[in-house]
């Protein structure tokens, strides 16, 4: 048996100090925290926005929500009007309040659905909330199967979380089978599509394109345009649903500062930069696909989309994805995610958030 196969399970932290004893230069993929640099005009706009004065509105400025809808119009397709957008600190603290504010307008219901293998923030948000996390089983095209939702538990259910391209696996699937259960139960259905950028097998589709109503979605700046550091992003979808988390937004004082909003105002109007980061995160994949299926002497497939590699455990390490992100780390310095955080053991996440030096690093020790 493989050495690494009986490691028991580890956590990033765990494997980050691996890496740092292996002596090598360490090299980070277990965070998809952009490393290049975002378009050279932002800090220029952040010095001179004029809007650090006074208070930012919570849900967006004029600016902010016109540029938004153009690039909601334009590149998703989707047509809405001004009270139909809000804006976020970042789309993290969006997805882990959300179950928190909408509770409040149906306290009979004590159930957030979520894939199967997700982002652990839906069920953080969930239980932040005080409620229970229902996990979705998957389709064999990676997509969610809400024909097994039992009744008891759709009844229940307050929101249903979809997520395509899907952050770890890459998944894109239809969301036409999610609006149809949240229709049929009055069930919320939310759409994290911070990856909508990144689609590689074909173009992700969004959930506001099949109707609003009972819908959300939420988008970032984070990943298209390398603005993680300035926690910025937009949500969209039923008018009534905006309006009311809108509201109790302000009054909680989640307010994107007023540079960022400007920042944000510029970047939904700028494609050339987002195609650029396309480009950078395609080839980091494919170079990655490539040097990780050498190394375990197995084919490594690209994803659907999203920036990430999500990578099964051969039979060497006991199908044991600890076990593989242990031999990484202290073999090769690469640090990674083990599957288990997003519930499936057996994989391990690479993010292509490497930059171009430490991808040459890897190169070197991969031959």
């Amino acid at each position: 048996m493989n050495e690494y196969a009986s490691t028991g399970t580890k956590t990033v932290a765990q494997l980050r100090e691996i890496a740092y004893e292996s002596g090598l230069e360490v090299v980070d993929a277990a965070v998809g925290s952009p490393v290049d640099p975002p378009p050279a005009v932002v800090p220029r706009i952040l010095a001179s926005s004029d809007a650090e004065r006074h208070y930012p509105r919570s849900d967006g400025s004029l600016a902010f929500k016109e540029a938004a809808l153009g690039w909601l119009g334009g590149f998703v397709g989707i047509d809405l009007d001004l009270h139909q957008v809000g804006a976020t600190i970042g789309s993290k603290e969006f997805i882990s309040l959300l179950p928190s504010i909408l509770v409040r307008r149906r306290p009979d219901r004590d159930v957030v659905l979520v894939p199967s293998i997700a982002y652990p923030s839906y069920t953080f948000g969930a239980a932040w909330a005080g409620l229970e996390s229902y996990r979705v089983p998957l389709l064999a095209n990676g997509g969610l199967d809400f024909e097994a939702v039992p009744e008891e538990v759709a009844r229940r259910a307050l929101i249903a979380w979809v997520n395509a391209p899907n952050n770890p696996t890459g998944s894109i699937y239809d969301l036409a089978g999610a609006a149809r259960f949240g229709e049929r139960n009055g069930v919320i259905i939310a759409s994290d599509e911070c990856y909508h950028d990144f689609g590689w097998t074909r173009d992700p589709s969004s959930l506001l394109e099949l109707g609003v109503a009972g819908r959300l979605a939420v988008f970032s700046l984070s990943k298209r345009s390398n603005l993680a550091g300035l926690r910025v992003g937009l949500y969209a979808g039923d008018g009534d649903l905006v309006r009311e988390i809108s509201e109790l937004r302000r009054g909680l004082g989640l307010m994107p500062p007023g540079p960022v909003q400007a920042v944000a105002t510029q970047m939904f109007a700028d494609e050339e930069h987002v195609g650029e980061q396309r480009r950078r995160y395609l080839e980091r994949l494919r170079l990655l696909a490539q040097w990780i299926g050498s190394l375990l002497e197995t084919p490594v497939p690209l994803p659907d989309g999203g920036i990430y590699l999500w990578v099964r455990a051969t039979e060497e390490f006991n199908h044991d994805g600890t076990a593989l992100a242990t031999m990484l780390a202290s073999k090769i310095g690469l640090v990674t995610a083990p599957g288990a955080d997003y519930g499936d053991h057996r994989y391990v996440r690479i993010s292509a958030t490497i930059s171009s030096k430490q991808m040459e690093t890897l190169a070197s020790r991969l031959g």
